[in-house]
């Protein structure tokens, strides 16, 4: 077995042994047992749709290697969007006067072997993880970006008309009652939250989102990213390599901090539940949505070790903090994004909501634990690694519980869907969500395999949180 880094140029593929340079090819040579690393992830899963390749070799992604193995959260990098070249100077392996040039190609890509090896070598634990199971997941979800997910591209057009009628309305009530010209603008929305007081909760749209039922500019500017991110899904479902049948989405297996996979160019997890009926089965398929009902809040139950946060899961803990924080047992919308904000380390809560979270003893307890290790040990993680290194030193580790519920959630996730791709032959993974998976099932053996994916994600959840009863609910729609 060799490792190449592999890299797409002017029209050609260039291929550089990471442990012996002067293996060095202007072409794509490689056996099915070798690995090939790249930051160029689409263009060479399209290069072998091309050629017809139907059993992929082992690949890396550089961008999502990155993101695992050097722990960082945001604030340790001075750019917003990953590339390779940002990511060699961040890692001090290059410097800004460097080039690339027709003549340097093999140059620049040492380089990019140095920076595959330097976070090889980082943690012992990352790297055990990322062979038993992210090296699992990547090899699940290349293969459904080469074979695609079919969708009714008529239909997404008609989609598409419709949302960019929405957003040139929303922009208008947006100019004409609330004198905002460039809503798109992050500095315009960082200010708008600084001067309302609002303190950001994990991104500016989740934040829009927490404040929308309060504040009218927060529900426009919500909704308008919203339907933002719909439209440029919608567009790339038609747009990508493909045609008119099938999309091929980007899969990034390390997405974020946490673990997450999240998909680009389409985002199809960003699609609202209106839209999703663009996705349909192949042939004599039928889709199955299986989703964790309470995700995190029942590993947050599990992890404090919280009886009464325990027994609220077997009921339901949203419905139980919308009845005695919002006095509405049905608002439990509302109540999970409370939920999130204390997860997040929201300190402008309700007071009603603070009261409710600490009447908990075991919880709070567990909290500041988590606060303490991350003091102690400078990161924070799950039994199997993803880990989170402490920002700055006067960090004051705000995101420290929810990094370990999310991340504990995405350790169940990729374990269900490994557990289910190894076990169950007669099911097609498709599309991955945040505590859901979307599958298609031949219509002859749909309602066994149904029920063996159900035990499957039921058996994995308690592997990790052994005192509750997974909580899974199946459908037949996205």
């Amino acid at each position: 077995m060799k490792s190449y880094i592999v890299m797409y140029v002017e029209s050609n593929w260039y291929s550089l042994n990471v442990y012996n340079h002067d293996e060095y090819t202007s072409s794509l040579n490689y056996i099915i047992d070798d690995v090939l690393v790249t930051h160029q992830v689409t263009d060479l899963i399209a290069y072998f749709k091309s050629k017809k390749v139907s059993n992929l070799p082992s690949i890396i992604d550089l961008e999502s290697y990155d993101k695992q193995m050097s722990q960082e959260g945001k604030e340790f990098k001075s750019f917003k969007k990953w590339t390779a070249f940002q990511s060699l100077k961040h890692h001090k392996i290059l410097d800004n006067k460097f080039k690339l040039t027709e003549d340097n190609f093999k140059t620049y890509m040492t380089h990019l072997a140095d920076l595959y090896l330097a976070l090889s070598e980082k943690d012992e634990i990352e790297k055990k993880r990322y062979e038993t199971i992210e090296k699992k997941i990547n090899r699940i979800i290349y293969n459904r970006q080469l074979k695609g997910v079919k969708i009714d591209s008529v239909l997404a057009k008609e989609r598409c008309k419709q949302i960019e009628k929405e957003i040139y309305r929303i922009k208008n009530i947006l100019q004409f009652e609330h004198n905002i010209y460039t809503p798109e603008d992050e500095l315009f929305q960082k200010n708008y939250l600084k001067q309302a007081g609002y303190k950001m909760v994990k991104s500016f749209e989740y934040t829009f989102k927490t404040r929308k039922n309060i504040d009218k500019v927060c529900e426009l500017l919500y909704e308008l990213m919203r339907s933002i991110k719909n439209l440029n899904s919608l567009i790339y479902t038609t747009a990508h390599f493909g045609g008119d049948k099938r999309t091929h989405p980007y899969y990034v297996g390390f997405g974020t901090i946490t673990s997450r996979i999240t998909l680009r160019q389409p985002s199809l997890q960003n699609l609202h539940r209106d839209n999703r009926d663009i996705i349909i089965p192949d042939d004599n398929m039928k889709l199955l949505y299986v989703d964790y009902s309470q995700f995190e809040a029942g590993i947050l139950a599990s992890l404090s070790d919280d009886k009464d946060l325990i027994d609220l899961y077997n009921t339901d803990i949203y419905t139980d903090l919308a009845d005695k924080v919002l006095n509405d047992k049905n608002n439990r919308d509302d109540a999970k994004i409370i939920f999130y904000r204390y997860m997040y380390g929201d300190d402008t809560l309700t007071q009603e909501a603070q009261e409710y979270f600490k009447s908990f003893i075991k919880l709070e307890e567990y909290r500041k634990k988590v606060y303490q290790k991350i003091n102690s040990n400078g990161r924070v993680g799950t039994i199997h690694g993803n880990y989170r290194r402490k920002q700055i030193e006067n960090d004051e580790f705000t995101w420290g519980l929810s990094h370990v519920i999310q991340s504990t959630a995405s350790l169940i996730y990729k374990n269900a869907l490994i557990s289910t791709n190894d076990k169950v032959e007669s099911c097609d993974f498709l599309i991955p969500m945040h505590d859901g998976t979307l599958y298609q099932i031949p219509i002859s053996v749909y309602e066994e395999t149904k029920s063996m994916i159900k035990a499957i994600y039921e058996e994995e959840f308690k592997r990790v949180c052994p005192k509750l009863e997974a909580r899974v609910t199946l459908k037949e729609e996205f």
